[in-house]
């Protein structure tokens, strides 16, 4: 597959069998990328009502030919001025593809539709690839917006 191939973004998707099977696939990579591994249990915990609207969203993105999810991603509303950007995630064998900074302009878009300002996001620092490519789309440094998490890298976005 290529940048070009045909893919849709699909909302809504928070409770759905295949944001599970997303998720449990994301979490066993950060288990495994994470020096000490990544225990969901001691973060904070997105209930499918936390990114459900009004209070958010989750995405789901497809490849058009075969269906399969290649990546998920959601939004959830932290107050009236911030949204929190979580659980951004593209399959291994999709990457370089763009699709990260194509889902994530989405989930902006969709804070800016929630009336948010600006955008925030926590990651530990070995995801190295969402790292460089948040700092790339002009997101920076700022304190902890949450304790209830692993990550140590916080950064935000004006929208």
């Amino acid at each position: 597959m290529n940048a070009t191939a045909p893919i849709r973004i699909v909302e809504g998707q928070a409770a759905s069998e295949h944001t599970l099977k997303a998720l449990s696939s994301y979490f066993s990579e950060l288990d495994n990328r994470i020096d000490g591994g990544f225990d969901p249990e001691l973060t904070e915990v997105t209930r499918p009502e936390d990114v459900t609207p009004p209070h958010g969203d989750f995405f789901l993105m497809t490849d058009l030919v075969t269906g399969s999810v290649i990546a998920c991603g959601a939004v959830r509303r932290i107050d009236d001025e911030r949204v929190e950007l979580r659980r951004i995630w593209v399959t291994p064998e999709h990457r370089g593809q763009g699709h990260a900074r194509t889902l994530v302009r989405a989930l902006e878009n969709k804070a800016r539709s929630f009336g948010a300002t600006t955008a925030v996001v926590s990651l530990n620092p070995e995801m190295t690839e969402g790292v460089a490519m948040f700092r790339n789309r002009g997101y920076e440094s700022v304190e902890s917006f949450h304790d209830a998490t692993t990550a140590s890298v916080f950064l935000a976005r004006q929208l």
